[in-house]
């Protein structure tokens, strides 16, 4: 198999490093989250993919040199990352959430302010791979301000990634007692490659999602016609 360039690397990265803990991401890189950190005027913005990673922030407020974004962990209860039945622009299967009683996710939470919130609408693809909801009645406990009934997600439109009749965790997100297969993001390209082209190089595999929008789309269209939908009695989608 060929050595990964930046494209292949970006796609296979997902959903990229993190720190296990809260942390503030400011002027592009990682601080300690100072403890009298005001969270007025912020909303809590689940992170359960690449969201919590330094890196991803880094790439979609790259030309907004003075972010400042107060990242807390946490832990939510009966729901997980799963993968999403969507290939992204840069090649990534991305994810989704999923209802999975008795499981435990570690997850983080953006902080944002107003327009910073704007701004991740814009990466987020609303409307076409992800709604901008709100899901009250959670059991999500923050390390920074403890119990939250109610916080804000980006939840797929097209629904969790169904492999061999299930949805499939992501790897890379710790997870306790879930019910489904864990596999990291070699894994799930490999399976969507057998899928879609057998016996093409995964490089190559990736190379083409990015490269042919058209392709791409009719893949993704194909997966999310076996999708499984996020069904939380306290969804109130708020943007799609």
């Amino acid at each position: 198999m060929q050595e990964p360039d930046d494209i292949v690397a970006l796609a296979l990265g997902y959903p990229y490093p993190r720190p296990a803990h809260s942390y503030l991401f400011s002027g592009g890189e990682v601080q300690e989250l100072p403890p009298e950190t005001d969270f007025s005027g912020r909303v809590p913005v689940l992170a359960c993919g690449s969201n919590g990673s330094p890196v991803q922030l880094q790439r979609k407020y790259k030309h907004f040199p003075e972010t400042s974004i107060p990242v807390t962990a946490a832990t939510l209860q009966d729901v997980i990352c799963v993968y999403s039945a969507h290939f992204t622009g840069y090649g990534s299967v991305a994810a989704a959430l999923s209802a999975a009683p008795g499981a435990r996710s570690s997850v983080h939470i953006n902080w944002l302010t107003p327009d910073q919130l704007l701004r991740m609408h814009e990466t987020e693809a609303v409307g076409q791979n992800y709604c901008y909801a709100e899901l009250s009645g959670l059991e999500l406990h923050c390390s920074h301000n403890g119990a939250l009934d109610t916080a804000f997600a980006y939840v797929s439109l097209r629904g969790s990634l169904m492999l061999e009749g299930a949805p499939v965790t992501l790897g890379g997100i710790d997870c306790l007692d879930a019910p489904f297969p864990t596999l990291d993001q070699a894994e799930v390209q490999r399976r969507l490659r057998d899928i879609f082209a057998p016996g093409m190089d995964l490089h190559d595999f990736i190379r083409q999602n990015v490269a042919d929008a058209s392709l791409r789309a009719e893949r993704t269209a194909r997966l999310s016609r076996h999708a499984q939908v996020f069904d939380h009695p306290g969804m109130k989608t708020l943007l799609d």
